[in-house]
């Protein structure tokens, strides 16, 4: 059985989180720049896949939404990289923001 739980990404999100936390006092800045940073990485990945698939193997012969063609996605992708780690940092963001009132 595969590991689908990315402890590098969420540690990362988490720092994302924290410095935007700094920066502005409102975790969920963070907390999207996080997720959005591994949404970008998840998304070049599944390009460059895209691009190795195609016959050229050329950038210019992927359709403008390469990146989201599901086929080019993995479980691991969606839910180790991209998934887990956002809702950890959606959550956390929660509880800073409504239940411990910072």
């Amino acid at each position: 059985m595969k590991n689908y739980i990315n402890i590098s990404h969420i540690l990362i999100c988490l720092a994302f989180q924290g410095i935007g936390y700094a920066l502005t006092k409102n975790p969920f800045i963070g907390a999207i720049a996080g997720i959005f940073f591994f949404a970008g990485r998840e998304i070049a990945q599944a390009e460059y896949k895209n691009i190795e698939a195609s016959p050229s193997k050329l950038r210019k012969d992927m359709s403008v939404f390469g990146g989201f063609n599901p086929k080019y996605w993995t479980l691991k992708a969606l839910l180790a990289d991209l998934t887990i780690p956002s809702v950890i940092v959606i959550t956390i963001a929660f509880i800073l923001k409504y239940a411990i009132h910072i």
